[in-house]
């Protein structure tokens, strides 16, 4: 198996808890930006009913002006929404690797009957205090 071979298969060490995990990202990604999408919607449109109750002509170049104005801001949100999704995705896909990492190795860790050498997790990994425990219990397995 070629590295590039090996860093595309555990691009997801465990696909159903990253995947969800990733999936509840995506969903506070939607809520988030549609909320915030709602409030310059409403911000335009508020806009726009004061100049209609001041008295400003359904034609008018303030209208105009508020239009170009919602587009170019729709515009940079859109851009700024993507952006926001990448980052949120390698986010989480990053979070769910410390998570899923340490697990995965306990898993191969128990399983070998006789392991060679101690249980070890990258300094980064979350669940630091698994290995240590692992050990324990192999020692106390062994006797």
């Amino acid at each position: 198996m070629t590295t590039k071979e090996r860093s595309l298969q555990s691009l997801l060490i465990n696909p159903p808890f990253q995947l969800k995990l990733l999936g509840y990202f995506v969903g506070l990604f939607i809520s988030t930006t549609a909320s915030l999408y709602s409030t310059t919607f409403l911000f335009f449109w508020n806009l726009k009913e004061k100049g209609l109750a001041v008295g400003i002509p359904e034609g008018h170049v303030y209208y105009q002006f508020l239009d170009n104005q919602k587009h170019d801001l729709d515009t940079l949100f859109v851009g700024l929404a993507l952006l926001n999704l990448i980052f949120l995705l390698a986010a989480g896909l990053l979070i769910s690797h410390r998570i899923a990492g340490p697990i995965h190795r306990l898993k191969l860790y128990l399983k070998d009957p006789d392991p060679v050498g101690p249980m070890k997790l990258r300094e980064d990994d979350f669940f630091q205090e698994l290995a240590p425990l692992a050990e324990e219990v192999k020692r106390k397995d062994r006797t």
